[in-house]
């Protein structure tokens, strides 16, 4: 299925040498949960270079684009986006319910892929190989996803392999905020929601109304998840890969007129070689070793990015 881009624009005031100020508006659509991460990067960014004043605002889909930098929550093409990507970070998309929800007794064991798509998307006249009528009714419940082009929902449906529009349920307008405040009213719910949202990031606990999806896992993986903590969550899901919880890529794109501009490339930079420490502190992944020394590596050796694959 073809990557679809999630988009977000930043929006930064770059201070010049001499008091000069040079307006480069940074804009974040759509993508909400990236608004933390993005905050502490430049408020940590700004205590090293004062002369470098961003703002960071969200905005909606119905205002003018932005000429300024822009965030991607997930891989795309150069094809795709006019600029040149540089990836900052990871996010995963955790299976929760309600506590109370019957699923939870009846996954027993934990619930497949397979049996976690037949849940979530609708039948696939196409691909009779995962939806046998016996294994469709297996499974029950009410799917809370955001409506439209948002990120987390396209990132689920492609990594299933199925178009969002193939989502069962309902569908939720706005924040994905509003998907856990579903879950609170509705015993049936189930949602995918990313770790920043799921768990409390000042008591790195799951949230108390909610419970992680009963997954077929190794022993050591369900032991780390039923811990509830997030560091525990974060620690597995960056050292094994686990079919059930999606990881993906986010970061941003540098428009091609920007791509020689050296305080955007020294930004890039930092958030490359420091920002990382905060990943995990608001919820996200920190990249992986071989993206983030290719990312390295274009950046210092050329002074500019290309896609990595």
């Amino acid at each position: 299925m073809k990557k679809t881009v999630y988009k977000a624009a930043l929006f930064a005031s770059l201070a010049g040498f001499f008091g000069h100020v040079t307006a480069q508006e940074i804009r974040i659509e759509d993508s909400k949960f990236v608004h933390p991460i993005m905050e502490k990067w430049v408020t940590e960014y700004r205590k090293e270079h004062p002369e470098a004043r961003f703002e960071v605002k969200v905005v909606s889909g119905t205002e003018a684009p932005s000429s300024g930098l822009s965030v991607v929550a997930g891989r795309i093409s150069e094809e795709e986006v006019n600029g040149r990507v540089v990836y900052t970070g990871r996010y995963a998309l955790i299976p929760v319910s309600n506590r109370n929800n019957p699923l939870i007794e009846k996954a027993g064991k934990g619930l497949k892929k397979k049996e976690l798509r037949n849940l979530v998307f609708e039948k696939d006249v196409l691909d009779d190989e995962f939806y046998e009528e016996s294994e469709k009714e297996k499974y029950a419940a009410t799917v809370y996803s955001r409506s439209g082009q948002a990120a987390i929902t396209l990132t689920l449906a492609d990594y299933f392999d199925r178009a969002p529009e193939q989502i069962r349920g309902k569908k939720i307008v706005g924040d994905e905020i509003y998907l856990l405040h579903a879950l609170q009213k509705d015993e049936s719910g189930i949602a995918f929601n990313t770790l920043n949202y799921v768990y409390d990031l000042k008591t790195r606990q799951l949230k108390s109304h909610l419970t992680i999806l009963p997954l077929s896992l190794k022993s050591d993986q369900r032991e780390a998840l039923l811990s509830e903590n997030i560091d525990k969550a974060i620690s597995l899901l960056e050292t094994a890969k686990i079919e059930t919880i999606p990881v993906e890529r986010f970061g941003i794109v540098i428009p091609e007129e920007q791509a020689g501009n050296a305080e955007i490339l020294r930004f890039a930079n930092w958030i490359l070689e420091q920002g990382q420490q905060y990943n995990h502190e608001f919820g996200f992944l920190s990249l992986d070793v071989r993206t983030l020394s290719a990312q390295k590596r274009e950046l210092n050796s050329e002074g500019s990015l290309t896609f990595v694959k």
